[in-house]
């Protein structure tokens, strides 16, 4: 989706290596035409986190961007490296779960939950996507009247890749 699609945007241009897992082949393709270094499909590597372990020679990844929710949430820990920050910000399977503590404590995690920033945080955000260059990734374009076929689209899952914008006239 656009969360994951700009969170690729912004660690390609921060440097970093991206491991990014979709449910689509098609979506991985584009994802390593936006610069992903490894993929993995989720539907067709239920383990995945097993696989992330492998690619960084078993120690995990410093930074997980977490969007599943219920379902995915402890292969996330899993797939986090010792020290390493567990961003989670949303919950497409659900948002209530049974979480086993030990992992998190053991590897010293951070976990971090979804916090839109400061004024400050969005004015160095803009700088940052600016000098970066960063042209966001569109998937389609609503007017106001769709605002129900736009939600139904976002809704229907896995359909999109990049943002959904509602296109304003003035």
């Amino acid at each position: 989706g656009g969360v994951s699609i700009f969170t690729l945007q912004l660690a390609k241009a921060a440097g970093a290596t991206v491991i990014i897992t979709s449910s689509s082949d098609e979506k991985l393709e584009r994802a390593k035409a936006l610069g992903a270094d490894h993929l993995i499909n989720y539907r067709a590597t239920p383990d995945w986190d097993g696989k992330v372990l492998e690619l960084t020679s078993g120690l995990g990844a410093d930074l997980v961007v977490e969007t599943g929710g219920t379902a995915t949430f402890a292969r996330a820990v899993n797939a986090t490296a010792p020290g390493g920050t567990l961003f989670t910000i949303g919950f497409v399977t659900g948002a209530e779960a049974t979480v086993n503590l030990l992992p998190i404590i053991i590897k010293a995690l951070k976990v971090v939950g979804n916090n839109t920033g400061s004024v400050s945080d969005l004015r160095d955000a803009a700088r940052a996507i600016g000098a970066a260059r960063i042209e966001p990734v569109v998937d389609k374009v609503f007017s106001p009247d769709e605002a129900a076929e736009a939600y139904a689209h976002m809704a229907a899952g896995g359909l999109h890749f990049g943002k959904l914008v509602f296109g304003l006239e003035w």
